[in-house]
């Protein structure tokens, strides 16, 4: 997989829309949050040209306790699953989608789910956990798959 055959702008443009800027937040510490985390690993993928970042998944906050909006973290990650490649067997925790989907569950399940390559797999544990969360991202993956011509 290389950053081409990933659409890093698409997934920071979705991230940047779940960002309760300053204004809510009081201040700006990227290294602290999890928008900020992944907006800065989108960057790093663009800039470096990388779709891997070594032990990345590693430096996720995990004491980012702000309520970001359901809905924008159900488009976020919908859009995330959209760029996945379904590596299966291939599947790298040092993935930038792969951190960036870590990081989008952590805001908005409050942990993580098991991910095991396969976006078929992943859905189907998430509506089994979440299940209403689970229901509408997976209506949103199928509709951002139908758009792209991805199919149903």
């Amino acid at each position: 997989m290389t950053v081409r055959s990933v659409n890093v702008e698409a997934i920071r443009r979705a991230v940047d829309k779940c960002c309760k800027t300053v204004e809510e937040c009081g201040t700006c510490d990227k290294a602290r949050c999890l928008i900020g985390f992944t907006q800065t690993v989108m960057d790093y993928a663009r800039a470096k040209n990388a779709v891997r970042i070594p032990r990345g998944h590693n430096f996720i906050p995990e004491d980012d306790l702000r309520l970001y909006y359901q809905d924008d973290l159900l488009e976020t990650l919908s859009e995330i699953l959209l760029q996945c490649q379904s590596c299966q067997d291939n599947h790298e925790e040092d993935c930038v989608i792969n951190i960036a989907r870590r990081a989008m569950e952590r805001a908005l399940f409050g942990e993580y789910m098991p991910f095991s390559g396969s976006i078929a797999a992943y859905l189907l544990q998430v509506a089994r956990q979440e299940p209403s969360l689970g229901e509408k991202l997976a209506s949103l993956y199928q509709q951002k798959k139908k758009a792209a011509g991805g199919g149903p």
